[in-house]
């Protein structure tokens, strides 16, 4: 009872947060940046980065040495020119001089983590604006692919919703004040989740929030007990997204999904419009990409972010581990956002083939087609030349779809790499719950 009173404050706190005067104001805002023409969002951008790069001088003895005085129209020249790129490495050894404060927090401070699955968890200071902003874009993105506030929702992420010793329903919290139905996904195991499809069924939410692998979980739940459930919208983020998950979701769930990219350090924002183009959205970042040396590239390179929001603590050409590449030509949703091809994921989660050529995680997707009787899968480079796939086999899987997954890599992946399947009961999630389809620990290790 003392639990449930505490969720409900927590999250009725949260809701007022979240949803007020001010949020639904900068909502409104953000929506007639969208309506901008391509110039009109170009200078738009272009005061706002103005605005961080003279905050980030006066603030952060980093940039200290560096003349503020210089007009809008020289802002990415002096950019280019002053500002280096940096990257977690360099706020980890420079805390005194790329924190605010001194790298001490003040009480009103919002202090965001990340999740540290690639080494080091990082703490970044964000002012109250910048969280209200955050929720904004997300809310925008939302409305733009067609959900509605005062909708259902349903929610299955990370959240620590009840407690994981649980075994029996509930393995979910109504939030009342948002209208959200909180999903445990620490309970997405075999005996549970028949339970948690029961409850979505008559919840009947008008989309649901999840990581890529939650709800590619539920999905493959549903299609070995031959069963669909009805979501018109599924909101993704926070890992990549592959093919083979889509189509599965889409199937399954009866939905559209829409994906979204974003991150802790907040230095850059893409959303899927109703035509499936990831949109880097230009009034909340501006983005580069760049090559191993920095330099701007059309190829495949690094995504580097400076943030235009978040003036208690301004990253400015943040260099983040993954990978992408900018799509010329014009969206036919006619939105002033550049488009982004696929974006990789983090660098050292790239796996390499036989010949040292990295490997696309949506080629290595068309492995697994036709292949049954998997129920969680993961592929890890543990050598140079060889590949480890994990799996978490159903009580059908044989040998039979064992070498059926070694002989469509060989012909439709490399034929070079060496391939070890192995079986396993589980293949856990990172600390923050998400999960890796795709790790390199050859990289990781050397």
């Amino acid at each position: 009872m003392k639990k449930n009173v505490k969720k409900e404050l927590f999250y009725g706190l949260r809701s007022l947060l979240r949803d007020n005067f001010l949020s639904r104001h900068l909502l409104a805002r953000l929506r007639r940046n969208a309506q901008l023409d391509q110039a009109g969002m170009d200078r738009l951008q272009l005061n706002l980065l103005h605005a961080t790069l003279q905050c980030a001088i006066d603030k952060l003895p980093y940039y200290a040495h560096i003349d503020k005085h210089f007009p809008v129209g020289d802002t990415l020249q002096v950019l280019r020119r002053d500002f280096p790129i940096i990257d977690k490495s360099t706020l980890l050894a420079n805390r005194q001089r790329l924190y605010p404060n001194g790298g001490k927090t003040k009480p009103w401070y919002s202090v965001g983590k990340t999740s540290g699955t690639t080494g080091t968890p990082l703490t970044i200071f964000r002012s109250p604006l910048s969280v209200l902003y955050e929720m904004a874009f997300v809310w925008r993105h939302w409305e733009c692919s067609g959900f509605r506030r005062g909708a259902r929702s349903a929610v299955l992420r990370g959240d620590v919703v009840v407690p994981q010793s649980r075994e029996a329903p509930p393995f979910w919290f109504y939030n009342r004040h948002d209208k959200q139905l909180m999903i445990s996904s620490r309970h997405l195991k075999e005996g549970y989740m028949a339970a948690i499809c029961d409850q979505l069924d008559a919840y009947a939410p008008a989309m649901l929030q999840a990581y890529p692998s939650t709800a590619f979980t539920l999905a493959s739940y549903l299609q070995r007990q031959q069963r669909f459930l009805s979501i018109p919208l599924v909101f993704t983020s926070s890992e990549p997204l592959y093919p083979h998950q889509r189509a599965l979701i889409e199937e399954r769930f009866r939905a559209r999904v829409s994906d979204m990219y974003g991150m802790a350090e907040r230095v850059a924002f893409a959303s899927a419009c109703e035509f499936g183009a990831m949109h880097v959205n230009a009034d909340y970042a501006y983005v580069e990409i760049v090559d191993d040396d920095g330099q701007p590239t059309t190829d495949f390179g690094f995504v580097v972010g400076t943030t235009l929001h978040n003036h208690v603590m301004p990253l400015v050409r943040y260099r983040l581990s993954d990978r992408a590449r900018w799509k010329t030509g014009a969206c036919a949703c006619g939105r002033p956002f550049p488009v982004l091809e696929e974006i990789s994921g983090k660098y050292e989660d790239a796996i390499f083939g036989g010949d040292g050529q990295p490997v696309s995680p949506s080629v290595l997707t068309f492995a697994f087609k036709g292949v049954e009787h998997i129920l969680k899968s993961q592929v890890a480079q543990v050598a140079q030349d060889r590949w480890q796939i994990r799996i978490v086999p159903a009580p059908a899987f044989s040998k039979v779809q064992e070498l059926a997954l070694i002989e469509n890599i060989r012909q439709l992946v490399d034929k070079d790499i060496m391939v070890e399947i192995v079986l396993t009961s589980d293949i856990p999630n990172t600390s923050s719950v998400k999960f890796r389809w795709v790790v390199n620990e050859h990289k990781k290790n050397k």
